[in-house]
């Protein structure tokens, strides 16, 4: 494509910055936005061409030589916009909770129990999450297959942290899938845990319709090991959050394995960004924002193919829903750092109020007596006291399991009072 004088002056259009630079809008709802302006079809057709060259010729190619196939995506203004305000967002929420030692390691715990919970039940697993929270804090042993997805994914999210200075290569993604997928796999399938599929496969919609066929699997370690230099090493600069979202596309669209893709993709997302020391993105749960919206997470993955391989649609999808979660992070957290300003109101205890944060945090989190008074490093009567205090304010509801009482937080009632008096 020449750049001719024409070209020049439609980088400064309105419709160029509008439908690309402002949001980044497919070349369908381009065309129907036009059309609503009253643009004859004509114009519409020669600017949704030019839209179409321009985005492509300063794109960022993402090639796949052993498929044959031309990736790319576009740096567009809205889309290092929005990699800007998570960065920023993220790590002073990181900052925040960090400088709140009374819930600092509960609050990661907590969005890491989330991000299992939420991955695995995203994928089928059948469990409420007061059972899911229950199952994974209380180290019990897994039974079944959907426990064993619960279990398998909050490991994934330990072993990352752990690992997050290996380096990529297919073993790394195949150690991920082993972990994801133990005791998981059924049938044939059992003996792939960790290892790439040998056959075909194929991807179905949340309506059971076939979406999609993983590529050739003779080619699987060819596309698997050019995509990892393509997003770690590109000779473009890509940003680690994209890099991340990119190796989330990259996996789905190859499909590697036979079961296990969408959760080993996600983990390697959190991967990514933890090895590029942006560990604010552990605060935050993208498999809970996928399961909310899941149909136009499908549909995030139609329009790259639906425009000419543009993996720009998934990328913007993947940062709207990192900003969702950034705001949904910042609610809680706001919530908790507010929680000490009722202090003198209601007569507490530095450990009342940290436990009331903790519990705010694991509302399915159950205390008792003995366990309280371990916690505090205090006497049994102490602990009963502080525990009695709360439940007759309403902050924390009682019941009694065979022969000792246990609490729970109230949370409907301690929100108000933060509200009301915080």
């Amino acid at each position: 494509m020449d750049f001719d004088n024409e070209n020049l002056e439609f980088l400064q259009s309105p419709t160029w910055l509008r439908y690309t630079h402002e949001s980044y809008r497919s070349i369908e709802n381009i065309r129907h936005r036009l059309a609503q302006t009253g643009v004859t079809a004509d114009r519409i057709n020669h600017q949704i061409d030019q839209i179409k060259k321009v985005r492509r010729v300063g794109g960022i190619p993402l090639t796949i030589s052993s498929i044959k196939k031309q990736f790319w995506f576009f740096p567009a203004d809205c889309i290092l916009r929005k990699v800007h305000e998570i960065e920023l967002a993220g790590q002073g929420l990181h900052d925040i909770i960090s400088r709140n030692a009374a819930f600092t390691l509960d609050f990661y715990l907590d969005s890491t129990v989330e991000e299992a919970i939420s991955s695995a039940i995203y994928e089928g697993a059948n469990s409420t999450r007061a059972q899911a929270q229950q199952l994974i804090t209380s180290g019990t042993p897994p039974k079944t297959r959907d426990e064993w997805m619960l279990v398998n994914n909050f490991r994934a999210m330990q072993w990352i942290k752990e690992n997050k200075g290996k380096s990529f290569n297919t073993d790394l993604i195949c150690d991920i899938h082993g972990i994801v997928t133990r005791n998981t796999l059924i049938g044939e399938d059992a003996a792939f845990a960790g290892k790439f599929r040998d056959d075909r496969v194929f991807v179905h919609s949340s309506r059971n319709e076939i979406k999609h066929e993983g590529i050739d699997y003779k080619k699987i370690e060819s596309a698997v090991n050019e995509v990892i230099e393509l997003v770690t090493n590109n000779s473009r600069y890509v940003p680690p959050l994209i890099q991340g979202i990119l190796l989330h596309y990259f996996v789905a669209y190859i499909h590697p394995f036979f079961d296990g893709n969408g959760r080993t993709a996600r983990a390697l997302f959190y991967f990514t960004a933890m090895k590029n020391s942006l560990p604010f993105v552990e605060l935050m749960s993208v498999s809970a924002y996928l399961k909310n919206y899941g149909r136009q997470y499908e549909k995030s993955f139609e329009y790259v193919v639906d425009n000419d391989l543009d993996i720009t649609y998934f990328i913007d999808f993947n940062l709207d829903a990192l900003l969702k979660a950034v705001t949904q992070v910042r609610a809680k957290v706001d919530f908790l750092v507010k929680i000490p300003n009722i202090k003198a109101r209601y007569d507490l205890t530095d450990f009342q109020i940290a436990l009331l944060q903790k519990t705010a945090l694991h509302k399915f989190r159950q205390i008792d007596v003995e366990s309280y008074a371990a916690e505090i490093n205090r006497s049994r009567e102490i602990a009963r006291q502080e525990l009695k205090h709360l439940f007759s304010l309403g902050f924390m509801n009682e019941r009694r399991e065979g022969k000792k009482y246990v609490y729970t937080i109230s949370l409907e009632v301690l929100m108000k009072s933060v509200a009301a008096y915080g």
